[in-house]
């Protein structure tokens, strides 16, 4: 409304000024026709009045030719805009403001697209999330169920009443895991969690991973072999996650290698990286499901028969690549794994930030 009265008001306005001058055209003619009677200049001044009024036709006409294409020209980018589409409807080699405003109308539907691309696939993240998480709750929640019926069972004996009860107190305990770990993943993944990466002992990491599973590496019966780096390695890094990360190897490390097999533990340092081997003589892995393995929820065909839900090498991979680490794998299907961590040293990683 208010657009079709601005053009309303200009095409009042030109309407207004052409008549002015028709009239002081036609004012002029009659004074020397009549008054001062000098009918050939009144001719001449008739035919300047038409001269003028064509003139002034013809402009008006390539005016509305020229508003309309314009209107057509921006309609256009407005649905671009809207479809989210890089087209160019103006050349890029002229310089008229209806280029520099296309040129910013096409940052902006990068930047609308990038958006939106990164929007699809937070929410395409959030389901497959969701649907993971009810999947892996399922299970535990079905067999508590299924213990807590038994033990309503009068009849029970002591010794069944115990059995159960133990099975009970274990599906709790892998899903208070299961949740904890869930929670860790979700909100590493929000950016709640911010890493502190500072300066230091890369040894001591390590080490604060293997108290945390020597416990259950023992009662398996499995020797892990911890073969620290004689100096004494100052990498930035969060101890706290990274130590996470690291135990999350072990531990697959662990359930994955049978009594009385063995895991090592090497350090070395590179020019640019620092690398942690964490070898095992556990069953190995398929070739074919080596670049799925850090997948969240992945499991592969050797784990059916092993407890776990798949988000360990998960979360490793993501606190490692958080501080500008990586993690490789190597494995033969029988014959053991090493997962091999990869971290930048203190000097090139102050380097790398300031290039960046």
């Amino acid at each position: 409304m208010v657009k079709k009265e601005r053009m309303q008001h200009l095409r009042n306005r030109f309407a207004l000024l052409y008549f002015i001058l028709l009239a002081i055209c036609t004012g002029f003619t009659v004074y020397l026709w009549v008054k001062l009677q000098q009918p050939a200049i009144a001719w001449l001044c008739i035919g300047f009045t038409a001269m003028i009024t064509l003139l002034f036709a013809v402009a008006i006409g390539m005016m509305r030719r020229y508003m309309r294409d314009l209107i057509v020209q921006l309609s256009d980018m407005i649905a671009a805009i809207s479809d989210l589409r890089e087209e160019e409807f103006i050349s890029v080699l002229d310089d008229k403001l209806l280029s520099k405003l296309q040129s910013q109308v096409l940052k902006l539907t990068r930047l609308m697209r990038v958006h939106q691309e990164k929007l699809e696939s937070e929410r395409d993240e959030m389901k497959s999330l969701i649907s993971d998480i009810s999947h892996q709750i399922k299970t535990p929640l079905a067999n508590l169920n299924v213990y807590c019926t038994f033990l309503q069972d009068e009849d029970l004996d002591e010794l069944q009443r115990k059995e159960f009860s133990v099975h009970l107190q274990s599906q709790l305990d892998k899903l208070s895991w299961l949740m904890e770990s869930m929670i860790k993943m979700s909100r590493l993944e929000s950016g709640i969690i911010q890493l502190h990466i500072a300066p230091q002992n890369l040894n001591n990491t390590i080490l604060t991973a293997v108290k945390q599973v020597h416990e259950k590496a023992v009662q398996k019966g499995i020797t892990i072999h911890f073969e620290p780096e004689t100096q004494v390695l100052m990498l930035p890094h969060d101890s706290r996650w990274t130590a996470e990360a690291v135990f999350n190897l072990l531990d697959n490390a662990v359930k994955y290698t049978s009594s009385g097999g063995q895991i090592h533990i090497r350090m070395e340092p590179y020019e640019l990286y620092a690398r942690v081997d964490i070898e095992d003589t556990g069953t190995g892995l398929v070739e074919a499901e080596i670049p799925l393995v850090f997948g969240r929820f992945y499991r592969g065909r050797n784990s059916r028969d092993t407890e776990g839900v798949g988000i360990g090498l998960y979360l490793a991979r993501e606190i490692i690549s958080r501080q500008d680490g990586y993690i490789k794998v190597s494995s033969k299907s029988g014959c053991g794994s090493t997962f091999s961590i990869f971290m930048l040293q203190e000097q090139k990683a102050s380097e790398v930030k300031r290039s960046s």
